[in-house]
Order: C-alpha cells, then sequence, then structure tokens
C-alpha cells in the first residue's frame, strides 16, 4: 500500500529546535493488535482520526470512531460509523475538502454475495458522512485510493493481470469505469493525485507473454478522461521499478524511478505490486514532452560516495571488486544494488530531491534431527531458514536539476531494529535553504541537514519527545512514523506501550498522535 502522507519537513537545522505545542497527544487505546488505528489530514490544519472500537451495534456491525482534530488535537467532532464485519481497511486521501476511506472485504462469506468494497467520505464543508458500497470483478485485487475535486479514483488489478479504474463522485451517487488498455496483458503498478493539476497518474507495467516490456503512464482528469498517455520501454536487462511523480513548470510529466535488472524469465502477475525483493541498480529520470521521453540513468557504481551509504560487508565487498578491476581479474559482482521502498520527491529550490530507503532482509538458519520409526534409525540432520525481519539500513538521496542533471548524492543511516514489516522509518523536507532528513525511533526524534550544494550541516541530533504523563515510561513502540501536517507543524504517529505506576491503569497501549513544531 502507498504512503498516502507525503512528507515535506520543515526545519532550520543549524538555528532551530523543536518545540512541543500543547496539546501535543493525542493516544487512542489498543485493545487488539490487529485494530485498525488511521488518521488523514484534511486541509491546512485538520484532520480525522479513525480507528476500529471493541464495540458492535443490534446487528453485530463494528463500530468504527471517526474524530475530527483541529490543529490543537481536540476533537471538534466524533462519530461512530458501523461497518460490516471483517472490513479491513485499504487505503485513504483527502483533496482538502473531501475524505475518502476505502475498507474492502476480508473473507467475511456473509457480506461476499452483498458487496466488496465499502467507502466512508467526509465533506469538511458540510460536515456530513456519506457511504456507498459496491462489488467489483470476480478476482480482483485492489491497489489504491487517489481523490481529486471531489472525485475519488479507486484503482482494481484482477488476478490475471489487467486492471481497472473507478471514478466515483463523492457528491453524488454516480460513478465510471475506465479500462487502461496500454497492451494486451499490464499492472496497474502504481497511482498518485494532483491537487494543482487536477488530474491523477496511474502508472501500468505492460507484459508480452508474462515478460514485462515496458511502463505506461496514463493521466486522467478528476471526472476520469484521459488528457495523456506516454511510454517507456525498458532497456535491454534493465526495468524501471519504483518510483515518483511530478509535474515540471509547463505541466509535463516527469518521473524518477529505480532501475532493476531483469533476467528475461516469465513471471506470476500475482500479487506483482507488493513484490518488494528485486533490487535496484540505479534511478532513471525522464520527462514527456510530446511523444519518446528525454531520459537519463544514472547507475550507482558510478556514483563516488554511494560508499557510504553500504553495509560493512558490502563496502568490503565492493573494494575488493575494484582491486580486481585494478588488476585486470574478473569481477565477481561488478554492480552496487539495492532493496527499495517506493522513492518520494520533495522540491528543494531549483532541485528534485529523490529520496529512497534502503532495506535488507536478515536470515539465520536452524538445523534439527530427525529420526526413524521408535527412534530404531539412526537420526539425521535437516537445515531450515529462519526469517529475522527487515534491517533498514540507510537512506539514499539525490539531487536533480530542472533537465535531470544529478548535482549531487548522499546518504543517512539511522540505526534500527529488525522489524517483520515493511513501511517508511524516515522523511525528508525543506526549511528555508536547508534540506532535513528525519526519523522517529523509541519516542526520540532523529535528524540531520543538508545545504544546497549536498553538504552535511550537523552531525545526526536526537531529541526525546514529551510524553502525555509527566511519569511515562515508554516500553515499546511500533510503526512509529511521521507525516507533515500544515506549516511548520508535523506529526509523528505510531504504537506505544506505556508504563506509569502513578496512574491507575499502570501499563496501557496505545496508538498516538504527536504534534511537533520548528521554530
Amino acid at each position: 500500500m502507498k504512503n498516502h502522507l507525503l512528507i515535506a519537513f520543515l526545519f532550520l537545522a543549524s538555528r532551530a529546535f523543536a518545540q512541543q505545542v500543547e496539546p501535543v497527544r493525542y493516544e487512542v487505546p489498543r485493545w487488539n493488535k490487529e485494530q485498525g488505528c488511521h488518521f488523514q489530514t484534511l486541509g491546512e490544519a485538520d484532520g480525522i482520526m479513525l480507528y476500529e472500537t471493541d464495540k458492535a451495534d443490534k446487528e453485530k456491525h463494528r463500530l468504527w470512531q471517526f474524530a475530527c482534530l483541529d490543529s490543537t488535537l481536540y476533537e471538534t467532532r466524533s462519530d461512530l460509523i458501523p461497518l460490516p464485519e471483517k472490513m479491513k481497511y485499504l487505503d485513504s486521501d483527502s483533496d482538502g475538502r473531501y475524505a475518502a476511506f476505502c475498507f474492502v472485504n476480508d473473507g467475511n462469506k456473509k457480506a461476499a454475495d452483498s458487496l466488496d468494497f465499502l467507502v466512508v467520505s467526509f465533506d469538511k464543508v458540510n460536515g456530513a458522512y456519506q457511504t456507498f458500497w459496491n462489488k467489483w470483478p470476480e478476482r480482483s485485487v485492489p491497489l489504491s485510493v487517489e481523490v481529486v475535486d471531489g472525485t475519488m479514483m479507486l484503482a482494481l488489478n484482477n488476478k490475471s493481470g489487467n486492471g481497472i479504474l473507478y471514478f466515483y463522485d463523492l457528491t453524488s451517487d454516480q460513478y465510471r469505469t475506465v479500462t487502461p488498455a496500454p497492451s494486451t496483458s499490464f499492472v496497474l503498478f502504481q497511482t498518485a493525485s494532483f491537487r494543482n493539476e487536477h488530474c491523477f497518474v496511474v502508472a501500468a507495467k505492460e507484459f508480452e507473454e508474462k515478460r514485462f516490456r515496458s511502463t505506461s503512464f496514463m493521466v486522467f482528469s478528476a471526472a476520469g478522461n484521459l488528457q495523456g498517455s506516454y511510454r517507456y520501454d525498458n532497456i535491454p536487462n534493465a526495468a524501471l521499478g519504483r518510483m515518483g511523480f511530478r509535474f515540471d513548470e509547463n505541466r509535463n510529466l516527469v518521473v524518477i524511478g529505480t532501475l532493476e535488472r531483469e533476467t528475461g524469465r516469465k513471471v506470476n502477475l500475482e500479487g506483482i505490486t507488493e513484490n518488494f525483493d528485486k533490487e535496484s541498480v540505479g534511478v532513471v529520470w525522464m520527462r514527456f514532452v510530446g511523444g519518446a521521453p528525454e531520459s537519463h540513468i544514472y547507475l550507482f557504481k558510478d556514483m563516488p560516495e554511494i560508499e557510504l551509504a553500504l553495509t560493512a560487508s558490502d563496502r568490503v565487498r565492493v573494494r575488493e571488486e575494484r582491486l580486481k578491476n585494478q588488476n585486470k581479474e574478473k569481477p565477481t559482482k561488478g554492480e552496487i544494488a539495492f532493496q527499495f521502498l517506493t522513492p518520494r520527491l520533495t522540491d528543494f529550490g531549483d532541485l528534485t530531491i529523490f529520496a529512497a530507503e534502503a532495506f535488507m532482509p536478515y536470515y539465520h538458519t536452524e538445523t534439527r534431527m530427525t529420526y526413524g520409526y521408535y527412534r530404531y534409525y539412526g537420526g539425521y540432520p535437516y537445515t531450515y531458514t529462519v526469517f529475522d525481519g527487515y534491517d533498514f539500513f540507510s537512506e539514499i538521496i539525490l539531487a536533480f536539476d530542472r533537465d535531470g542533471k544529478l548535482q549531487w548524492q548522499q546518504s543517512v543511516k539511522f540505526e534500527n531494529e529488525l522489524t517483520y514489516d515493511l513501511f517508511p522509518h524516515s522523511s525528508e523536507g525543506v526549511c528555508y535553504d536547508e534540506l532535513v532528513v528525519a526519523s522517529p525511533y523509541h519516542n526520540h526524534l532523529r535528524y540531520t541537514s543538508f545545504n544546497g550544494n549536498g553538504q552535511s550541516l550537523m552531525n545526526q541530533q536526537s531529541e526525546k519527545l514529551d510524553p502525555f504523563h509527566g511519569a511515562d515510561y515508554v516500553e515499546d513502540e511500533y510503526f512509529a512514523q511521521i507525516a507533515p501536517w500544515y506549516g511548520s507543524r508535523f506529526l509523528i504517529y505510531g504504537s506505544q506501550i506505556i508504563q506509569n505506576s502513578t496512574q491507575p491503569k499502570a501499563r496501557r497501549t496505545v496508538f498516538y498522535l504527536q504534534k511537533v513544531q520548528y521554530d
């Protein structure tokens, strides 16, 4: 699932400091590990917190709490909305006035005959909630939700590959479906919404005989009309991977994405959008002016500062490879590659900042003994692999000018524990003439900054976040992330286990929002 809260972290690194703005924290009790808790920004200084309660109505519908929060994290209104049992939160988005929250059927057989998804929409101006639901074609897999000008676009794939787009008018019950057809076999891969351009962007990977051949980009108006269609053909042995989108001053579509090595083997199209296993060996910048794109390719192995982003073992391997090249020996592996989450784009003066978090899966092996019947025959060992989690060890930062020329490259390392889930651990943004990269971790905010030439302006800093009660002690934390809200105000959110012997309940598990202001 995409990260629907785009990060633009504003902070004056060399002179500014974080201030806690009262009230700085909003907590929701967590009663179950599977409980849904989510937050969606709405306009300049508002947001909606939605979370699943442990209550149900007479029809045994699960009650979800929708709480509107103002700029002080104060609840301006709170509504309980019943949703069918086993409805799972998929995604949400907002255009400033309308917010749409999409829930999908999570296997409830009783509801399977009546609906596949349900949408709760909120109109900020009229203060009204509406719900609508529908079924989609059999064997469909939902991808994402985007909202522009009061229209919600829902992207679906079916398990054989081809996708479909639903455009729902949030002010009425009307909708239309669009079936993009860039080729006979394609997968809707990524989507994005642009409020200023009043449009949606959809990326689709195209296949021939189950081999990835090219990527198509389609621009749709809020009404669902196709405004432009573009195509990027794979280069030999490489293909476009995860990407970010923007429009330049002339409203030309700009795409910056990772370059992944392709083996040419046939692929199974099921679940391809959630596959982060492929390694990226570089980055592609492209701009579409008319037909064929203007593009530039940059390989990591050609970047002089990329070694700082590597793990210690990979750094040793790269240096050994370079020694082999100097001695005219055949290298074992001549490329530098990373596994990335979906990259983020940030405007930094005349530059566009491309930032992607690199992670590495860790495993260990265990050996057990197997014996014959009644242990009569001698035992023999067998070995199996155990997954330990993902280590997010580095963030790669590339700065491009308006023509796609790489101006500088940097990297930031944050110490993170292994996690079984893939989610963003850091963010980046601009304040005045500085780029700041920040990451929340165990109730602390860590950050560093760079100037317009890519030079580091400070060593990595760490600041403790104030708790709700003075005697609160954070025992553990999960899924800590950071998101912009308005101006220089930001939200850090996640789940925590907190100890406080001075409270009636000495130990509490919560989903929290933490407000921070930078001046």
